[in-house]
């Protein structure tokens, strides 16, 4: 068909076909991979549907062949069949699919009931097969192996949480309390999947010391109309509900999802600091005792949207937007008491804090995309930009119990901040030489407007303003990269070079001012090794940056409650990491095992950094000078019959060097965690989940941090076919979600723990009309690496 033929109808040449297993029966999530039969390359791809029907659109006149995957069968190739301007539609029939073992490819392969899928540089988790029903992304990260959530919504990767975290391959849009609030926003039935990249190449953005964290969204379009609808109710006032639509119909693919939820929940926690007149003799001074219990209610409303018009057989126009909307308001009652080294009460007070908190975002991008061939030859580029406002206060009430009851006036703090970011990238992928050439361009300008004020109650009633703080920070970062790849035999090679100007300007509302300019190199390299069509090794390398937040540089202290105080520091360096790191995977017909061993060296290392000051905590940040991390982490998936999950273990130690400041804040220490997650089917329509986490206690630069566990268990009934299930979730049944600090000073230590009441029971019910969703291409931000040599040709 000539190109502007009439609208609806699909341009190029079609391949029909039906995927089986071995008994018959409809396959879906299938890979298919079509390759030309003339100079065996890839050319596209697609994922089977629910029926194990798959169409693959747009192909030139040629002749081609597909090659089938899918977990726990052996590849199967079709015969080869010709596509032509007189005969356009060329039907594969039925190809049945027998049982064997994995090929490794570097594409990510997710059978119907598979849970992980493995890469040459990443794993990829489905969310469907995870005990989450009726919760948040935070519930679907706390499934995946070597991923930590704390109770705080800070997100960590082998023990590190300088992760980068995107969504559908492109950077979240929050940092830091924000993110953590998005996370929570974000319904867990609306994740497709969750992809762990360790070590990334120098085509993605090098923030992250410890990888990538890519969570999928579903995109339910699919030949016409699609919709779906959750409802969910939880034991404490917790509730949730989303709803999606999509439509497909000849160049445009629409789609729609909105999600709201509401958290309430008990905390309760206390901090002990025992205080010496010196550090040699350690004569205890003084203690202070800190207790509180309160309330957290957290309510969210999140819109994301995205729309495709494909206006040729090469080229397609997108945009999506997303809107967020989070609110949420702590209280917390207060009490102190400080006592002499003899244990008489010095000064006793109780009183009340209430803390506050409401953001907005929105989001919004422009791409194009031109493809000559699918991964090949293409190019792309976007513009996108964001928004967000963020507004905190806290009001502090606190009486003073010693003999006169005085009251002492309230206090209070405002907070307003407004960030706003823009940014434009461009993406060239073509054969070069025999190489792939995959090169690019992205430029970031993010510009943040902060304003503080201090507030102390009037004799009426009233508040009056006792000091403002304001500061700006503008930050540009202008970013190039190349990175080849090519195959030689059973060997993938990969090189990258990403180079980076950022030029930032911190400025306060004193007059001071912070600049800073530097150039940034990140070099990155992959060697990948098919031993066999079951088994590959792997080795790679990569250099990455964390730079500072603004949370961390803003001078300007912010107290949770009267003796708990946060402040950045202005003078903080960006740190650097070496990341290398092996890999060994072996998959097989019942499962697949994966280790890898992996060094990092960071320079110039963020810490948190916590002092006593009388009777309060303070935290801020240092840059250390050294901080070496080696382990190995241990993965396993396994499909047995009705038995479907997977187990990890993770264990590295750390080594921090502080130089000049201190010995205190040098550390060395070994840390382990491990994971279970699995699925029983009862029935075809009935199955049972499962999760435990478990991380042991560690030495931290100055002090220990406790144990952390979590757990959950779910019961999902599959309603209407496939089109509706019910599930009941109970989570943190051994009500164990908390965590504990011990810090150890010269002049003192101090030892603080905090619960989080996480336990509760969920009951939803979801309902899906439409075709089983189809995985719409990533975007241009989130390309892949080329296939291992293995899979290149019949």
């Amino acid at each position: 068909m000539r190109p502007g033929g009439a609208p609806g109808q699909q341009q190029g040449g079609v391949l029909l076909g039906t995927v089986t297993d071995p008994a018959g029966k409809p396959l879906g999530s299938a890979q298919v991979a079509v390759w030309s039969a003339a100079d065996s390359t890839l050319v596209t791809g697609a994922v089977t549907r629910g029926n194990g029907a798959f169409r693959v659109d747009g192909l030139r006149p040629g002749s081609y062949f597909v090659k089938v995957s899918s977990l726990g069968f052996a590849t199967a190739t079709s015969a080869v069949v010709a596509v032509s301007p007189q005969a356009r539609e060329a039907n594969l029939g039925t190809i049945r699919m027998n049982e064997g073992a994995l090929l490794l490819e570097g594409v990510t392969v997710s059978a119907e009931r598979q849970t992980t899928g493995m890469a040459a540089d990443r794993n990829t988790y489905r969310a469907a097969d995870l005990p989450t029903a009726g919760g948040s992304a935070v519930d679907v990260l706390r499934n995946i192996p070597a991923v930590e959530v704390d109770q705080e919504g800070r997100v960590s990767l082998r023990g590190n949480q300088n992760v980068a975290v995107q969504v559908n391959g492109r950077p979240t849009p929050m940092r830091g309390d924000q993110l953590a609030a998005f996370l929570q926003q974000l319904p867990a039935n609306v994740v497709e999947n969750v992809e762990v990249i360790p070590n990334p190449s120098a085509k993605y953005e090098p923030e992250g010391m410890a990888g990538i964290v890519n969570i999928v969204l579903k995109q339910n379009a699919d030949l016409g109309l699609s919709y779906g609808l959750q409802a969910g109710v939880g034991t404490g006032g917790r509730f949730n509900g989303s709803g999606n639509v999509g439509y497909q119909a000849g160049a445009l693919t629409l789609f729609g999802n909105y999600g709201l939820r509401r958290d309430e929940r008990q905390n309760r926690g206390f901090n002990t600091i025992s205080a010496y007149a010196d550090s040699i003799s350690r004569q205890l001074d003084y203690i202070t005792d800190q207790r509180n219990g309160g309330e957290f209610n957290m309510q969210s409303h999140l819109f994301n949207g995205s729309a495709d018009l494909r206006l040729g057989a090469r080229d397609v126009l997108s945009s999506s937007v997303l809107l967020s909307r989070g609110a949420f308001d702590a209280d917390a009652d207060n009490r102190y008491v400080r006592r002499s080294a003899s244990g008489g009460i010095v000064q006793e007070t109780r009183g009340v804090t209430d803390n506050e908190n409401s953001d907005f975002t929105a989001d919004g991008s422009l791409s194009f995309k031109h493809t000559v061939q699918p991964q090949q030859n293409e190019l792309s580029a976007e513009l996108r930009f964001n928004r967000s406002q963020n507004e905190m206060s806290s009001v502090t009430d606190e009486t003073l119990l010693n003999g006169a009851a005085a009251i002492n006036p309230r206090s209070g703090q405002e907070n307003e901040a407004v960030t706003r970011n823009l940014t434009l990238q461009a993406d060239y992928t073509r054969p070069l030489a025999g190489f792939k050439l995959e090169t690019g361009y992205k430029g970031t300008l993010r510009m943040l407007d902060n304003e503080q004020s201090m507030l102390r109650s009037s004799d009426d009633g009233g508040w009056y303003t006792l000091g403002t703080s304001a500061f700006d920070y503008d930050e540009n970062v202008n970013a190039g990269y190349a990175v080849l790849s090519r195959g030689f035999g059973s060997v993938q090679t990969q090189a990258g070079l990403r180079g980076e100007y950022t030029s930032r300007d911190f400025s306060l509302g004193t007059g001071e001012s912070y600049p800073k300019d530097y150039w940034s190199w990140f070099p990155s390299g992959l060697v990948a090794l098919n031993l066999d069509e079951q088994r590959q090794v792997r080795l790679s390398y990569s250099r990455r940056i964390q730079r500072p937040d603004t949370r961390m540089l803003n001078p300007f202290s912010f107290n949770e409650d009267p003796r708990n105080r946060f402040t950045g520091n202005p003078d903080l360096e960006p740190e650097y990491t070496h990341a290398l790191e092996m890999g060994y995977q072996h998959s097989f017909g019942t499962g697949s095992v994966q280790v890898t061993p992996f060094f990092r060296r960071t320079e110039n290392a963020i810490r948190r950094i916590r002092e006593v000051r009388g009777d309060t905590l303070l935290v801020s940040f240092r840059n250390l000078d050294t901080n070496d991390s080696y382990g190995l982490d241990l993965n396993t998936s396994v499909r047995r019959g009705k038995v479907n999950g997977f187990a990890s273990f993770s264990a590295f130690r750390t080594v921090t060097d502080a130089g000049s400041l201190g010995e205190e804040l040098s550390s060395d220490a070994i840390g382990w965690s491990a994971r279970m997650s699995g699925t029983y089917q009862v029935t075809p329509r009935l199955d049972v989940q499962g999760m435990l986490f478990y991380r042991a206690p560690m030495d931290v630069e100055q002090g220990r941090m406790g144990s952390m566990v979590m757990s959950s268990f779910s019961v999902r009934q599959k309603l209407m076919g496939e089109r509706a299930s019910l599930s009941l979730r109970v989570q943190d049944p051994l009500n164990r979600m908390g965590f504990s600090m011990s810090t150890h000073a010269p002049l003192y230590d101090q030892f603080s723990e905090r619960r989080f009441g996480g336990r509760a029971a969920y009951l939803t019910f979801s309902y899906n009309y439409g075709q089983t969703p189809r995985l719409r291409q990533k975007p241009q931000q989130e390309q892949e690496m080329q296939q291992p040599p293995s899979v290149v040709g019949p």
